[in-house]
C-alpha cells in the first residue's frame, strides 16, 4: 500500500517544520506539500491527491474555517486534522460539525500528534472495506463505548503506564516479531517485567504471539503488533 499523502497548512514555518518532522517519523505517511496560507492549500489540493490535511485555524487569505468549508463544498476526499491555538467552543463545534477527524489545541507534542495520525490510518484502513458490520462501524465511530471490542479498563495492579509505553514503542518502531529477551534489551527492562506486560497485551488482544523454532530447534515465543490495531497507550 502506498503512503498516505499529507499536506501541512501552517503560516508559522517553525511550527510547520515540527509537523513535518513528526510526520516523517511515523511509518505510512509522506509529506506531499506545505503551504503558508489557506488559499495555497486549496489550490494545491485541486492539483494533486491529498489524503490528510493538517491545518491551523488562523491563516492568511482563507482561514481554517473558510478552507474547510471550501473542501466540503467541493466534496474533496480529504480528511482534516486541526492543530491550533483556537480554544473557543464555537470554533471547535463548527469544525467538528464540518467533519474534522481530530482537533488538537497547541502546544502539541509528538505523542499526541502520533495518536492523531494513527487514528487516521486506522480510520482509513477500516473504511477501505466494501462493507462494514455494525460492530466494526462502532469501533470507528464510538471507540470508547462498552461492547465495541476495545478494552479501556485500568491497568492491572503492578503495571505502570510509563513502562507499558516503553514496550509499546518497541512495536511501533519495529513491526517485525520480537522475543521477550529482545524487547528486554531494547527497553532496559528485566525479562520477567517484559513478560508481565506482554501477557497483559496478549490478554487484551493487542499483540500476536507465535511459537518460533530457532536454528537449534529450541522454540521461543515471538510477539508482534496485531494487524489493524493501534498500540497507542490511551487505547489500552
Amino acid at each position: 500500500m502506498n503512503d498516505y499523502e499529507v499536506l501541512i497548512a501552517e503560516d508559522d514555518f517553525r511550527v510547520a517544520n515540527i509537523w513535518q518532522e513528526f510526520t516523517a517519523s511515523i511509518p505510512g505517511f509522506h509529506i506531499a506539500g506545505e503551504t503558508r496560507t489557506g488559499e495555497e492549500a486549496l489550490q494545491l489540493m485541486l492539483q494533486k491527491k491529498i489524503d490528510l490535511l493538517i491545518m491551523d485555524v488562523y491563516m492568511p487569505d482563507l482561514d481554517g474555517l473558510q478552507l474547510l468549508y471550501e473542501i466540503r463544498k467541493q466534496s474533496m476526499p480529504v480528511d482534516v486534522v486541526v492543530i491550533t491555538a483556537a480554544k473557543e467552543t464555537e470554533v471547535i463545534l463548527r469544525m467538528l460539525r464540518m467533519g474534522v477527524l481530530d482537533y488538537i489545541i497547541k502546544p502539541c507534542g509528538f505523542e499526541r500528534f502520533q495518536l492523531s495520525l494513527n487514528h487516521f490510518k486506522r480510520f482509513r484502513e477500516k473504511l477501505g472495506k466494501a462493507e462494514l458490520e455494525q460492530k466494526e462501524l462502532d469501533q470507528i465511530l464510538r471507540p470508547g463505548d462498552p461492547g465495541t471490542g476495545r478494552d479501556h479498563r485500568k491497568l492491572p495492579k503492578g503495571l505502570q503506564d510509563l513502562t507499558l509505553k516503553r514496550i509499546l514503542n518497541c512495536f511501533e518502531q519495529n513491526p517485525i516479531s520480537q522475543s521477550a529477551d529482545e524487547i528486554s534489551k531494547l527497553t532496559g527492562l528485566s525479562p520477567a517485567t517484559v513478560q508481565r506486560y506482554l501477557k497483559h497485551l496478549d490478554r487484551i488482544d493487542r499483540i500476536k504471539k507465535e511459537l518460533v523454532y530457532g536454528s537449534q530447534g529450541r522454540p521461543e515465543h515471538k510477539y508482534s503488533k496485531k494487524e489493524g490495531t493501534d498500540a497507542a497507550l490511551h487505547e489500552i
